[in-house]
């Protein structure tokens, strides 16, 4: 019989891991024209990584907000942004990938 996966609810994940999304956020708000919906959902994400750890169900959370940000903005974000911003954003986005996907 196979070994039950540990539920993800009580996984705690270290926010220092999630880094990469952080950074992405932040390359979304410093550069994306974002109505005050899209802004209070970076200022969530913000307050959910000012802790220590977060639930992987969280974190997943986190990478789903993310991809919609990025959605939103729009391509001109990738095509717009100075290169390090981009490489940033481009990194977020794979470990949200990873993280909501496991890919």
């Amino acid at each position: 019989m196979a070994a039950k996966a540990e539920d993800p609810y009580h996984v705690q994940v270290p926010t220092a891991e999630l880094r990469r999304l952080a950074l992405a956020l932040d390359v979304v708000d410093r550069h994306a024209d974002l109505n005050h919906r899209y802004r209070r959902m970076i200022a969530d994400s913000r307050a959910v990584l000012s802790a220590d750890h977060v639930r992987l169900t969280q974190a997943r959370g986190l990478a789903k907000r993310l991809m919609v940000l990025a959605k939103a903005a729009g391509p001109a974000l990738r095509e717009d942004v100075p290169k390090p911003d981009r490489d940033a954003l481009e990194a977020g986005l794979r470990q949200a990938d990873e993280l909501v996907f496991g890919r």
